[in-house]
């Protein structure tokens, strides 16, 4: 069977990680790769941010003149049977009309937001062209219906990748302190100050935490460990302390992250709001639960004084995800079976 993945295949990102599971689950499938990252990578700045921001200019431009040319390539000897696109707010409508002329199965699958953020008019356009749509977002379910039927949106989670997010130190090498990684909104920096406000010892990675970083250089509490935390990096601060936040960003109403497993896969507890979907995922002894900022800073600096909870708690948390099958082996073998390419295990 040949199959093509169109999608960013920069190392360290989950797109990756989902292009190198879907060609460990089918051993026997000839893969072929579109990286749709390179015309972003190098673009300038403001080619960039006409391509985050609007959908336009000269990145998408690139970016679809990269996948017609790829696939003309890959058509000329092998037709594909499946393509798999991975979060694709920059192809064209006429991209997505030629992939669909050239193969008999077309997925979408986006661990984002496909109508708040990262949103486009062509994909809109394009949704009805594709046999299924892959959504971890469940908050956008009547947005999907106005495109495309239900019985082709398939709902799913986030997911951890097994091979990236484990236990990187033992318990006794852990470090009392909370971590967080991630871009600073204002609700995030808000839960920053008030954990430090409390004493609860903190290490932050991301980008446009610099005032913040500024406010608080003199803090023994805070650390700051950099803008751009990827790869081993991000799973070894993790893994190291033993708390984590799975902070869910206020610009849209999501209900869990990709965060929402990869802490507790660490090893690590994660320390997560409140909500229908993350109490469906843990119960009290396997994740921190908060209403509230002030809340969580006295559970911390309790449960930091309690080792042996400390390490039950983030024992139970990891036995969790892995028995619900959270990782992305499991999950995109799933979608694959539910979409008819490959027989259930």
């Amino acid at each position: 069977m040949n199959a093509v993945y169109i999608g960013i295949l920069t190392p360290g990102t989950t797109s990756r990680m989902r292009a190198e599971t879907l060609r460990t689950i089918t051993p026997r499938w000839h893969w072929h790769w579109i990286d749709t990252h390179k015309p972003y990578l190098q673009a300038s700045r403001w080619g960039r941010t006409l391509a985050m921001r609007f959908k336009i200019g000269p990145v998408m431009q690139a970016t679809n003149r990269l996948v017609q040319n790829e696939l003309a390539q890959i058509a000329k000897t092998n037709q594909p049977d499946l393509i798999w696109t991975d979060k694709a707010a920059y192809l064209s409508l006429d991209t997505t009309k030629l992939l669909r002329r050239s193969t008999g199965k077309l997925i979408h699958y986006t661990p984002d937001t496909a109508f708040h953020t990262n949103k486009s008019k062509a994909f809109n356009a394009s949704l009805p062209l594709y046999d299924y749509a892959v959504s971890t977002k469940s908050f956008e379910t009547a947005e999907y219906a106005q495109w495309i039927p239900a019985d082709r949106l398939l709902m799913t989670t986030q997911a951890y990748d097994a091979k990236v997010h484990y236990p990187r130190f033992a318990f006794e090498e852990k470090v009392p302190e909370v971590s967080f990684i991630g871009l600073c909104e204002p609700d995030r920096m808000d839960c920053a100050e008030q954990l430090l406000a409390a004493g609860v010892p903190l290490r932050i990675a991301g980008v446009n935490w610099e005032d913040f970083c500024q406010r608080h250089q003199h803090d023994a509490h805070f650390s700051f460990a950099g803008r751009e935390v990827f790869g081993d990096d991000y799973v070894n601060m993790i893994s190291k302390s033993w708390i984590s936040l799975g902070l869910i960003s206020k610009r849209f109403p999501e209900l869990h992250t990709t965060r929402t497993f990869e802490i507790p896969a660490c090893g690590t507890i994660l320390a997560t709001e409140t909500n229908r979907e993350t109490q469906s995922f843990f119960n009290d002894d396997e994740a921190l639960f908060f209403t509230d900022y002030q809340t969580l800073a006295q559970k911390i600096k309790a449960l930091l004084q309690d080792p042996e909870k400390l390490r039950a708690m983030a024992s139970a948390g990891t036995a969790r995800v892995r028995r619900d099958q959270r990782d992305y082996h499991s999950i995109l073998s799933n979608i694959l079976a539910q979409t008819g390419t490959l027989s259930p295990s």
